[in-house]
């Protein structure tokens, strides 16, 4: 084992938002237990390395380096919950955090929590009660006002494990805690009274993250154009078609159907509304990126590369968004785009869009070669590509037909990548 060794990694590389669990050597540390009930040494530290990132809201932080806020470590007694152990807020890099507290030798389980809200999971001298963190419902969008959607966001970028195997030592000291205690090579499920310290590796996120980048293609075609011209406005042409209509059809957010929105102590989650990030990642993301000819050879996409050979980041996306897991298929995700036309546009089943009002535009992603499309840990790559402004829909559809060709490129082992036309 490597020592100082770590719980969260929690940098960001500047441009990058890759997105990975936490390496074997991104652990807590405990120690000096003299026997039941004795004082037993904690800490804990943050990775400070430029390879992996956290983020409580946006993931796309650029340089900065976040803090782990509210990380808690919950012992475990044959299945009754003990005193929680507040190991506060560990800033980034380097190591922080050592505490003393008293733990049973009867301990057979640790529970281990970071970036839950205070007002959520607020330690106390008193037992551990669980917890149960929703996700807040976000600004209603006035084109679902009357649809009925529960509309929520952002997700926080919650960390966790229920660890009923840990590493143990018989030498570990407050001194020695970062460098020189010896660890066993065996996990075990219990401690005695000659375990001094403890170790629990793998607290990874529990949520995943969609980098998602829009592009279109969209043509003009004189028999059927999607697009009226007012009293005032330029006739539409094959010429003017970029600048009249792909630069003034804004692109505003995303919005990811059938999310879980609450987790609890034992990091199951639950719930179901859709999940609502409404701001590009970059501010000068404004409309969906031009691109002709066939998907291999539009420039610009989004892809999952390796950093260094371990770490999985992805450049370029406008949509950062952080999502909960999810088992299902059909997945629904769906662009929001502003008509700032100063044209009514038709969409394909004949709904108008005004000037000024919302339409999205859907697709529907699958799991493949059994991997979920959202996954803890893990980064899902999509590229999508509008070609006809017509296949819009008023509200975001809860299933949809649009999808004309669908792409699956597993590329990277811990995601999905996808490259789908709307």
């Amino acid at each position: 084992m490597k020592n100082g060794m770590y719980l969260f990694a929690a940098a960001i590389v500047a441009g990058t938002v890759g997105l990975s669990s936490c390496s074997n050597d991104e652990e807590v540390v405990g120690g000096e237990a003299q026997g039941v009930a004795n004082k037993v040494t904690l800490g804990v530290s943050v990775n400070g390395g430029v390879n992996k990132k956290a983020s409580q809201a946006d993931v796309n932080l650029g340089g900065t380096i976040a803090a782990i806020n509210n990380v808690v470590v919950v012992p475990v007694a044959g299945g009754a919950f003990q005193v929680p152990i507040d190991l506060g807020d560990v800033a980034a890099g380097g190591k922080q955090v050592v505490k003393e507290a008293s733990l049973l030798t009867t301990v057979n389980e640790f529970r281990v929590y970071g970036n839950v809200p205070e007002t959520v999971l607020a330690p106390s001298s008193a037992a551990f009660a669980g917890f149960s963190y929703s996700v807040a419902s976000t600004q209603s969008d006035a084109n679902l006002e009357t649809e009925n959607f529960a509309l929520c966001g952002p997700m926080a970028l919650i960390y966790g494990k229920v660890a009923n195997e840990f590493n143990t030592s018989t030498d570990a000291t407050a001194e020695n805690f970062w460098n020189g205690a010896t660890w066993g090579t065996e996990l075990q499920s219990v401690i005695t009274t000659a375990t001094k310290g403890i170790k629990i590796d793998g607290v990874k996120y529990q949520v995943g993250v969609l980098a998602s980048k829009v592009f279109e293609n969209t043509k003009y075609d004189a028999t059927g154009v999607e697009f009226d011209t007012p009293e005032g406005k330029d006739a539409l042409t094959g010429d003017n078609w970029d600048t009249e209509i792909c630069a003034k059809m804004k692109l505003t957010g995303v919005f990811v159907e059938g999310q879980s929105t609450t987790i609890n102590q034992d990091l199951a989650w639950s719930g179901d509304a859709w999940l609502a990030d409404v701001a590009p990642a970059s501010a000068s993301v404004t409309r969906a990126t031009l691109a002709n000819g066939a998907w291999n050879e539009v420039t610009g996409k989004i892809n999952a590369v390796e950093d260094n050979g371990t770490t999985v980041k992805v450049d370029g996306a406008d949509f950062y968004t952080v999502v909960a897991p999810d088992k299902d298929d059909d997945i629904v995700v769906s662009f929001q785009f502003q008509n700032n036309t100063e044209r009514t546009l038709t969409l394909n089943d004949g709904t108008q869009i005004a000037d000024g009002a919302f339409t999205y535009y859907s697709v529907k992603l699958n799991k493949k070669e059994g991997k979920d499309v959202f996954a803890a840990a893990t980064t899902t790559v999509l590229n999508a590509r509008i070609t006809d402004w017509g296949n819009g829909t008023k509200t975001p559809p809860t299933t949809t037909d649009v999808v004309i060709g669908v792409e699956f490129d597993v590329n990277w082992a811990e995601g999905l990548y996808y490259e789908q036309d709307i």
